[in-house]
């Protein structure tokens, strides 16, 4: 991360997780956000105006910054398989190259092209993905193929052009809503009062059993080799080495976190949000293991450092959540015998 993201990154947090007075100077920057919001709201589809046969869940936030959507996407993805449904998504494609129509994503495209979270999803679940700013375009052309009948959206909750049937919010436990105000005087997307029109909420690291959701760690890749490990073999033969964690996701303290709680004496190197890692990241560190996220690992294609190992997670979705979605959705019709 460069001095001046970091020092920029530091002050955001300040300023909206924190008791500053430059919240409160800010204020008068929020009074054209909050126009702008009112009247994309006044355009919104009504829920339940998509595409017949299809049904559309927005996974998305209500802050600013990383809480851990398309982990829970991608969890929410695999258990919809598992019942039946043909899954498809769509996704901004942020940080991507790609031009404005829709692109259905390939395992030839790269991150720097398409974007990390789309890759990423695309691999993780092996479904189709397709990414354009406009994301009812992106709709229309999984709607088009006939290959789907749930879809995905990889954020979007304030893309109001886009139809839905649910909205899934996902927010973080620790710093909730911070200091409840919208940007740029606060984190907040949207008022805090949006809470009350979604219709599931779920939140990283809580203890509400019905909200709460964690990650869980499932193995390691070794990324030059392709092996796969188990965590409990990774976690004992790691313990007597010298340890970096490196990851460009949006709040890495979690994942710093989540290792160390696995006896793990790390330590921490955070890139800026989405920042590409490369090889020169790699080079300037010796220690003996290299840990990143599968996130960073995307940006990483062709990597042969034999230290670099890619840290599996998985998100444990509550079962309320999972028995609330069985009761919205249309019965599955694409079971597989």
């Amino acid at each position: 991360m460069s001095t001046t993201q970091g020092a920029l990154e530091r002050l955001l947090n300040h300023i909206w997780y924190g008791n500053s007075f430059l919240s409160w100077c800010l204020i008068p920057l929020t009074w054209p956000v909050r126009w702008v919001i009112h009247r994309r709201r006044q355009q919104a589809s009504r829920k339940g105006s998509t595409p017949e046969g299809v049904t559309v869940i927005v996974v998305g936030g209500l802050t600013a910054g990383g809480t851990g959507k398309t982990p829970v996407l991608i969890g929410l993805g695999k258990w919809l398989a598992e019942q039946g449904y043909r899954v498809g998504v769509v996704s901004r494609g942020y940080g991507g190259t790609y031009g404005p129509e829709p692109h259905s994503v390939t395992e030839v495209d790269t991150a720097a092209v398409v974007g990390d979270e789309p890759l990423l999803i695309r691999r993780e679940l092996g479904v189709p993905v397709v990414v354009c700013a406009d994301r009812e375009r992106a709709l229309d052309v999984l709607v088009d193929q006939g290959v789907v009948d749930v879809v995905l959206s990889d954020d979007g909750l304030q893309h109001y052009p886009m139809p839905r049937d649910i909205e899934l919010l996902v927010l973080d436990a620790e710093r909730g809503l911070g200091n409840g105000r919208l940007l740029p005087a606060g984190p907040l997307r949207e008022p805090a009062s949006r809470l009350r029109n979604v219709d599931v909420v779920l939140e990283r690291n809580s203890c509400d059993p019905d909200r709460g959701f964690s990650y869980q760690t499932s193995g390691a890749l070794h990324l030059a080799s392709g092996r796969q490990v188990r965590w409990s073999e990774c976690v004992a033969e790691w313990r007597d080495q010298s340890i970096v964690a490196m990851t460009g996701l949006g709040q890495p303290r979690q994942f710093f976190e989540m290792l160390r709680g696995q006896g793990l004496a790390i330590e921490a190197e955070s890139l800026g949000d989405h920042e590409a890692m490369t090889q020169a990241h790699l080079d300037r560190r010796d220690e003996q293991v290299l840990l990143m996220t599968a996130k960073d690992a995307v940006k990483l294609p062709e990597c042969t450092d034999p230290r670099v190992w890619v840290v599996a997670i998985e998100v444990a979705l509550p079962s309320s959540l999972l028995t609330k979605l069985t009761a919205l959705l249309p019965s599955a019709r694409f079971v597989e015998a």
